[in-house]
């Protein structure tokens, strides 16, 4: 997929003279997202649509429910891999000199996608790592309405600044980076989120040739989240919920825990809920 935004980003870098600032750009942003991809992968999650973007290459799919630390690791995989690659670069240029001369501008890239994915603005990998974190105390809706809020808000401080800046030199970066965001923070999109392998239509699919069933039981007092972490790509999960007198007060499957972390923060308890 490709953000129409993006084609008028190279288009004004294309009019501009800047075919090896684009061409560096592109490469860095492909392994930004390759670096959210692996560590994606290795957490147990998959990232099958790609979309071409001012700011960068978006990797996502449909939306489903995961564990926030998850979220947070791929986020930040992503423009800390920019800074390794940035300073292993400079490293090169003090053994060989000459090599500035040919990567300086992948360094500048490289740099820039950082700096830029850090904004808590979604769907950056800053604003990911905002939502993860709000998520652990505030149901995700909650968590997701304070993002965008904070997102129009910056956007709008970006717009801002490049009006401040008419005033000297203007700087359509500003506009440019502050319009897409702006966007972004105010329309939900839901191809940017992380697809979990182990989603209950996978498991589906696996039904034909037989899949086990797990009996789990657990005390009131458990979380969402620790409940969400007992669930398996290979099983299907059904809890059991005892209160401390080791009584049965009720039972839970997987779509319902989908259902309720939807509604309740991954830090309420069953006891709460129930």
């Amino acid at each position: 997929m490709i953000h129409p935004l993006f084609i008028i980003f190279v288009c004004i870098l294309l009019y501009l003279g800047y075919f090896l600032l684009l061409l560096c750009y592109l490469i860095t942003v492909l392994l930004h997202e390759l670096a959210h991809a692996f560590v994606a992968s290795r957490l147990g999650y998959k990232l099958n649509v790609i979309t071409l973007m001012p700011h960068g290459v978006s990797i996502g799919g449909s939306n489903v429910y995961f564990s926030y630390r998850d979220e947070i690791l791929i986020a930040i995989a992503g423009p800390l891999f920019n800074i390794i690659l940035a300073v292993c670069t400079v490293c090169i240029w003090w053994v060989f000199p000459i090599t500035y001369a040919y990567t300086d501008y992948f360094v500048f890239a490289n740099l820039v996608i950082a700096i830029i994915n850090v904004l808590p603005i979604y769907p950056l990998d800053g604003g990911r790592v905002f939502l993860a974190l709000l998520s652990i105390k505030k149901s995700r809706k909650s968590a997701e309405k304070i993002v965008r809020i904070v997102g129009i808000t910056l956007s709008v401080g970006l717009i801002l600044g490049f009006v401040v800046t008419t005033f000297f030199v203007p700087n359509f970066t500003l506009l440019m980076f502050g319009g897409f965001l702006f966007v972004t923070s105010l329309f939900e999109d839901k191809n940017s989120r992380y697809t979990r392998i182990s989603t209950i239509n996978d498991k589906m699919q696996k039904l034909n040739k037989g899949i086990k069933i797990r009996d789990v039981a657990v005390n009131q007092n458990t979380t969402l989240y620790k409940l969400f972490r007992e669930t398996s790509p290979n099983t299907i999960t059904q809890f059991t919920i005892l209160n401390d007198s080791m009584q049965v007060v009720g039972y839970l499957d997987e779509q319902k825990l989908e259902k309720l972390l939807l509604v309740y923060p991954a830090t309420a308890t069953l006891r709460t809920i129930l």
